[in-house]
């Protein structure tokens, strides 16, 4: 009898010492795979929760994430759209605390989403990075090269025509930090 209760007492031990291992191996699993996830990656697990996004000094911007791609997101607000580079965002609040593993990385980058409001004549307003919000530029996005874009300026309210245009400016795609439709 003692001899029963000696050996069901090691196994004991070696089941609880091969389950910590597991543990153990588990954790650390996916803390690597936590430390290959960029943020775009962990952005796909939030679909359709609404989020707060500082930008630093442009400010914060709220909405629904709708779409996440390499280097940007959307947030949609009342009819409005704000796509944000992930370059320059300072912090996002409102993810909740669960990703996406194996979720493939977005490939189209922040110029084809340019491209998207380039081809709907869309009146946007431009928010370059570290500017305050006063600095930004409305227009429309006329054409978008690899790492860059220009922006004709038209007044608030007028139609994309040439007589409108104020200026047409060049803008590297790294120094913008939000492009916003106007309703």
């Amino acid at each position: 009898m003692r001899w029963d209760a000696l050996f069901a007492d090691m196994e004991a031990q070696l089941a609880s010492a091969r389950d910590a291992v597991r543990d153990s191996e588990v954790a650390e699993r996916l803390r690597t795979d936590f430390a290959a996830m960029e943020m775009s990656g962990r952005l796909q697990s939030q679909m359709g929760r609404p989020l707060k996004v500082d930008v630093g000094l442009p400010g914060s911007f709220q909405g629904v994430l709708s779409h996440v791609g390499r280097g940007w997101m959307v947030l949609e607000t009342g009819g409005q759209s704000s796509v944000i580079a992930l370059n320059h965002v300072v912090f996002i609040a409102g993810m909740d605390r669960f990703s996406a593993s194996g979720t493939p990385a977005p490939r189209l980058g922040l110029a084809s989403a340019l491209r998207g409001l380039s081809r709907d004549r869309a009146s946007v307003r431009v928010y370059p990075a570290g500017q305050q919000p006063a600095a930004a530029l409305e227009g429309s996005v006329d054409r978008v090269g690899k790492d860059f874009f220009e922006l004709s300026l038209i007044p608030r309210g007028e139609a994309r025509r040439p007589e409108n245009v104020r200026g047409v400016y060049v803008l590297a795609l790294q120094s913008v930090a939000v492009v916003s439709s106007l309703l």
